[in-house]
């Protein structure tokens, strides 16, 4: 396979990215260019997909036959003691770490290093957090080399580094509209495609669902559909915006620009909201602040007191005494009320 420059390799994977490529396609496509100008050896490029919300993998992708088993992954991803695991390469500042880093240069030290990397002639690991421009994490990628393959370059995790956000892109473009196309549930998301003049072109089945109950009795397409579509079509990549249904369900609709037949058109997905994804919109109508909100994260993720003073640098009582104001603030008594009822979004309509 002949080498790509980094420009060159990078290039391709932008435009991959916008593609309009399901997860399978964009993964086995970018892998192989990554592939091509950050050699690799002793295995394929390995993905996993995260929720951005949670951060807990969701899915894993690896070209031909893995060598360990999918449980065995997620089991040694939670629970076992080692290091350079997805969590970790997440919660990195760099967003970019080899196995030789956080091993201070003795890879040997790693369990899965000593177990699996290593009886599979793999000597290197890099692991890659895919990171979009707005902060949240897609999944991550791990490359691997082979013993007598030099190490991966101050260079080589550069560009790694400086390619993550748009790898993210094509993940997070993947995703979305596969789920919106082929819905495994009654509530999953809906796709509308809308091409010159915002005409609708093409509506998905659970997306006329989603639309009339956005549109409520005024009819046609939602304003915020509409907004969403524009600023997709414009080339933004964040446009994402979350509303909230006359019925009082909340929905987050991503905009993505998408390649037909007949060219460039903007795609709306519009995708019930789980708790998770709104949050931070109950936490500003509570009118909680800044501190308040971080504690209140902290604590939908399973938190205790202690390891958010750890995490945030506060007293514990400092905690507990934001906890209290967040308690009377929305009205509840404890965390798993906080947890359970007043982040579904119908406590706001008992104030």
């Amino acid at each position: 396979m002949a080498r790509l420059s980094m420009d060159e390799a990078g290039g391709r994977v932008r435009s991959l990215a916008r593609a309009g490529l399901d997860a399978h396609a964009f993964f086995e496509a970018a892998g192989e260019t990554v592939a091509r100008a950050v050699p690799i050896g002793g295995a394929p490029p390995f993905w996993n997909t995260v929720d951005p919300w949670s951060q807990l993998i969701t899915s894993v992708h690896f070209s031909g036959d893995c060598f360990f088993d999918v449980g065995g992954q997620i089991a040694w991803e939670y629970a076992a003691d080692d290091v350079n695991k997805t969590a970790d390469v997440l919660a990195s500042e760099r967003g970019v770490q080899t196995l030789h880093e956080v091993t201070g240069g003795h890879p040997e030290r790693s369990p899965v290093f000593r177990e699996y990397l290593r009886p599979q002639g793999i000597d290197q690991e890099v692991a890659v957090a895919l990171r979009a421009r707005t902060g949240e994490a897609w999944g991550t990628l791990r490359l691997n080399r082979s013993p007598g393959q030099p190490e991966f370059s101050t260079h080589e995790l550069a560009f790694l580094r400086a390619l993550a956000p748009h790898l993210a892109e094509g993940v997070h473009r993947a995703l979305l509209p596969g789920e919106a196309l082929e819905p495994d549930l009654p509530d999953a998301s809906g796709l509308v495609i809308l091409g010159d003049g915002l005409a609708v072109e093409s509506v998905s089945a659970n997306a006329h669902r989603w639309l009339g109950e956005l549109a409520g009795d005024s009819g046609g397409i939602p304003v915020a559909v509409l907004s969403v579509a524009v600023r997709a079509g414009n080339g933004d990549e964040a446009a994402v915006v979350r509303v909230r249904a006359g019925t009082g369900r909340w929905f987050v609709l991503h905009g993505t620009s998408m390649t037909t037949p007949s060219g460039q058109r903007a795609a709306v997905i519009i995708q019930p909201a789980a708790p998770a994804r709104i949050s931070s919109v109950l936490m500003a109508a509570y009118g909680l602040t800044r501190r308040e909100r971080e504690i209140t994260r902290l604590v939908l993720m399973g938190r205790s007191t202690a390891m958010i003073a750890d995490e945030l640098v506060l007293a514990p009582v400092t905690v507990q005494q934001h906890l209290k104001s967040i308690f009377d603030k929305t009205g509840v008594r404890s965390r798993r009320d906080l947890v359970c009822t007043v982040f579904d979004g119908r406590s706001l309509d008992q104030r």
